[in-house]
């Protein structure tokens, strides 16, 4: 059985919070050294301090990132900072650093180098959690280079948040909060585990082509061959100037891989009646218009099929977009949705997007669930 503790705190200065977490753990395992720790954390603190006072007082591998709310036992908890700690050595972490982000590439091959020379243990396989920047806008290629890079490692992953100000989202590595940056913690263990994901839309029937775009700033600019938004408006049935945020949230761009389709949120209508979306998408590309369902019953859909491949699980590290919590808080079932993810051993956090095997995407729920036995 994997052995860890799940520790939040609210305190608004950093190091009383790290005090806090530090009590919790000392109370409720004395003298027990931890393998590796995990943590999200307010983007409000001053993250100066915060990092000294982690960095003085955990001794072991730890990685984290900014994010407005986080996931645990007690379901969302926005604010504070939440910290998951391993005990033993039946799931170990270790995290590298990539940075600059533009210097990607080299950093890969150098970190595919180092964990060719570190032989596994006899039985156990690792898997891969990104931290990223969420607002260095260059996951898609990270993610890429990242799966290709070491030889199709699974991982999942979350942009760094900051409840949607997209002020500062840094990553912490070394003791230091770090922009234009990522983090790539490399995990070890024998449990059996997956890699999955979970959104909740479906395609409309109507066929759309990107015919102009600008990957580089996420733009959509024609589709069909008119301006991006007057086709999206025409799909909705709606004048342009109805399309507020809450409309394009509930209905984002669904690019077809496949036999599958992933999701492209759409952050805002531009002057220039094109569509400024929150993932790269490049003309010639097949998409749909998305209808919003349940995002809890599309969890429980998600979880059956990890409970048939793994059993039970002893802990999922999971990475849910903002946007599908402010769906939620529409449509107030942030406690429901909180309470399930809380009751299939999830610790994660809200994202500025999310990333899976090579792919990144939006309004998605990305993880990595680990069975008990």
């Amino acid at each position: 059985m994997i052995s860890s503790e799940v520790v939040h705190s609210a305190a608004a200065e950093p190091a009383a919070a790290v005090a806090d977490l530090l009590g919790q753990l000392a109370e409720r395992r004395p003298g027990q050294l931890p393998q590796f720790g995990l943590f999200f954390c307010d983007g409000l603190y001053s993250l100066q301090e915060l990092a000294t006072a982690l960095d003085g007082n955990f001794r072991c591998p730890l990685m984290g990132c900014t994010s407005g709310s986080q996931i645990g036992p007690a379901g969302f908890s926005q604010g504070g900072i939440s910290l998951l700690v391993c005990f033993g050595d039946e799931l170990r972490l270790q995290p590298f650093l990539i940075e600059p982000l533009g210097n990607a590439a080299a950093t890969i091959e150098a970190l595919s180098a180092a964990l060719a020379a570190n032989r596994l243990q006899e039985g156990s396989k690792r898997f891969g959690l990104l931290l990223v920047d969420g607002l260095h806008e260059g996951e898609e290629r990270l993610s890429h280079l990242l799966y290709h890079g070491l030889d199709d490692l699974p991982f999942v992953g979350g942009s760094a948040s900051d409840e949607m100000r997209f002020e500062h989202t840094p990553v912490y590595f070394g003791g230091r909060f770090r922009s234009n940056a990522a983090v790539f913690g490399v995990f070890e263990t024998r449990r059996a585990f997956m890699a999955f994901r979970v959104q909740h839309f479906v395609p409309r029937a109507d066929r759309l082509v990107i015919t102009d775009a600008d990957p580089e700033r996420r733009l959509v600019i024609q589709i069909n061959g008119l301006p991006a938004a007057e086709v999206y408006a025409s799909v909705l049935g709606v004048a342009e100037a109805k399309l507020d945020a809450e409309l394009i949230e509930s209905h984002p761009l669904l690019v077809r891989l496949g036999e599958q389709y992933v999701v492209r949120a759409i952050s805002r209508v531009t002057h220039g009646r094109a569509l400024r979306c929150m993932s790269a998408i490049e003309a010639g590309v097949l998409v749909g218009v998305g209808d919003v369902q349940s995002p809890l019953a599309a969890l429980e859909r998600g979880f059956e099929k990890v409970r048939a491949q793994l059993g039970e699980t002893a802990l999922v590290l999971g990475c849910d977009c903002t946007l599908r919590r402010r769906q939620a808080e529409r449509d107030n079932a942030v406690a429901r949705i909180g309470g399930f993810l809380a009751a299939q051993n999830v610790f994660g956090f809200s994202t500025h997007g999310e990333q899976i095997n090579g792919l990144h995407v939006n309004q998605t729920f990305t993880a990595i669930a680990v069975a008990s036995h």
